[in-house]
């Protein structure tokens, strides 16, 4: 009992809740100081700075706790912050984690937060809540602070804010740029705020930037006698090592194994760990080297409504309100899956629900038909991308997203890439049965970390990728038709399986494939075209600048492609 009369007499001082106040305020400061590889000069800075700042701050009043409820946003930012830790083990809140609360629908975030309640009800109820409570207590109080002890912490405080600087201004001896943006948390998280606003209204005005665009799209050489229909299937979080194709020890591809005339390239990157930035870079012209041009340019689909081909869209995830969404719009028909699903506890059908739709499209158009699906994929919550019939590996089924469910969470996953692998075979029959010159090019926008080493990384979009989300599956199959019209570029494409890809390289290898010629097109990066060369692959970073891959935190060994996937993970 005289324990807690005297924490209550403790807490009742301002002078105490006031050092109380400027260490939880720089409590993510403390942890990004372990979390993140700064010098360690400027580690040191990025405490003492804020440190000095929000003392700075709650000396202003007499009662601290007046400044603290005046700071709520960012106390909520703190405790966001927390919650990212404890999911991706490092970095600040990246413009990609504020722009995703934009473009994501509200059951896709209700069902990745649903499975995250542990932690945030911890950050909540260990964090948030008792510096608000703390906070409503110094206000309450009436003992303030006194004139003197508020001049006597106003200087050290000043002091602090200058050593800070000195350990700044000290970086370049350790070949380190200083850069408050960048180094000094909540001013780098606030930064990527205002990046992210910014972005958000340059894909507003995507409508007008780009009015005028125009591909000048001709096919001069056309397959005579012969209809040609074009798919390119977008697919979500899938990564290659999971595919059986590839090496993976079950069995999760048996359709695609056995199917004819298909070629699968062994060395494919993403450039994005993001699905906002990785789709538009694989439907346009840009890339993480020029990702700008997105904003002025149009879409593969408007390429080939250019040179003739009636364009067909069907997307079973809800993009609309994203740049995806406006280059899905350019297409003759958009159908919009998520429309569909209604009364359903799924955030999205099956993607087997995309093949009636994709045969009807099919039947009514007689031309030269150009298709772009966007599946789920293997997104999570895993077991609900596939019909009963396809858990074949069980248990499948959890709740809540630890290392412990590892094996189940894998199980589910595995799943979703079978039914994967039937969703693509489904479209290679609907497209054998029209005898047309065809072809299909499958791949996936990134791919996901489960738990797969000591890091214990899940989920995909990370400010800091791992091998894991960014090594990916790309599949082309060739109608027999084709093989036989355009025997040199399949025969080209089969001989490139090996050589290293990135997702930039998709639309000009289809703009190729097809025979459509553009002056946006490049032919140097069509694996499908004896003019491709290899490049140093790049990746899109948070502020939408091209970052080498030896530059984002992996291994050199992580791209190191060894036999039957033989990488440092956990199988178990």
């Amino acid at each position: 009992m005289r324990r807690c009369d005297k924490l209550v007499h403790w807490i009742s001082l301002q002078k105490h809740l006031l050092f109380v106040f400027a260490f939880l305020f720089v409590v993510p400061n403390f942890v990004l100081f372990f979390t993140e590889s700064l010098p360690i000069t400027v580690g040191v800075a990025s405490i003492l700075l804020p440190l000095a700042f929000w003392m700075g701050l709650l000396l202003l009043t007499r009662k601290p706790g007046i400044v603290v409820w005046c700071l709520l946003p960012k106390v909520i930012l703190d405790g966001g912050q927390l919650v990212l830790l404890y999911v991706f083990g490092q970095s600040v809140i990246a413009v990609d984690m504020f722009f995703n609360l934009t473009s994501s629908d509200a059951s896709e975030a209700s069902e990745l937060l649903g499975n995250l309640i542990l932690i945030i009800s911890c950050v909540f109820f260990l964090y948030t809540l008792p510096t608000l409570w703390l906070a409503f207590r110094s206000i309450r109080s009436k003992k303030v602070l006194s004139a003197s002890f508020r001049k006597k912490w106003a200087k050290i405080s000043l002091l602090m804010f200058i050593i800070g600087l000195v350990f700044c201004f000290l970086s370049p001896l350790q070949d380190y740029r200083f850069s408050l943006k960048d180094d000094i948390y909540p001013a780098n998280a606030l930064y990527n705020l205002y990046f992210a606003i910014n972005k958000a209204e340059k894909n507003a005005n995507y409508s007008k930037t780009s009015a005028n665009f125009k591909f000048d799209a001709t096919k001069p050489v056309q397959a005579e006698g012969r209809r040609e229909i074009y798919i390119l299937v977008v697919g979500e979080t899938s990564r290659a090592m999971e595919w059986s194709l590839y090496g993976y020890d079950r069995e999760t591809t048996p359709c695609m194994e056995k199917l004819a005339g298909l070629a699968h390239f062994t060395d494919v990157v993403t450039q994005s760990n993001n699905t906002h930035k990785s789709v538009p870079i694989i439907l346009s012209a840009a890339s993480a080297e020029d990702y700008g041009v997105i904003y002025s340019g149009k879409s593969i689909v408007t390429a080939f409504k250019e040179a003739g081909f009636h364009t067909l869209v069907i997307a079973n995830q809800k993009l609309t309100t994203s740049m995806i969404g406006a280059f899905y719009r350019e297409a003759d028909t958009f159908i919009d899956m998520s429309q569909f699903k209604a009364g359903s506890y799924l955030t999205s059908l099956h993607d087997g629900a995309i093949l009636p739709y994709l045969q009807k499209e099919l039947d009514k158009s007689k031309g030269n038909v150009f298709v772009v699906l966007h599946t789920y994929g293997s997104h999570f919550n895993y077991h609900e991308r596939y019909p009963k019939e396809f858990s074949i590996y069980k248990p499948d089924q959890v709740e809540g997203i630890r290392a412990s469910h590892k094996k189940i969470l894998r199980n589910a996953y595995d799943n979703s890439i079978r039914y994967t692998d039937y969703v693509l075979n489904g479209i290679v029959e609907i497209l054998g049965k029209t005898n047309a010159c065809a072809s299909m090019m499958y791949l996936s926008d990134h791919g996901e970390d489960i738990f797969d080493d000591s890091r214990n990384r899940y989920l995909h979009a990370s400010p800091i990728p791992t091998y894991y989300q960014l090594h990916i599956p790309l599949l082309i199959w060739f109608s027999p038709e084709y093989r036989e019209v355009y025997q040199e570029k399949y025969q080209t494409v089969m001989a490139h399986q090996s050589i290293p890809v990135s997702t930039n390289t998709v639309f000009h290898t289809m703009l190729d494939i097809a025979g459509v010629r553009t002056s946006v097109a490049d032919s140097t990066l069509a694996v499908s075209n004896h003019a491709y060369i290899i490049r140093d692959r790049m990746y899109l970073g948070d502020h939408d600048d091209p970052i080498p891959f030896w530059k984002v935190g992996l291994k050199k060994a992580d791209f190191i492609m060894m036999d039957k996937w033989n990488i440092a993970y956990d199988k178990d």
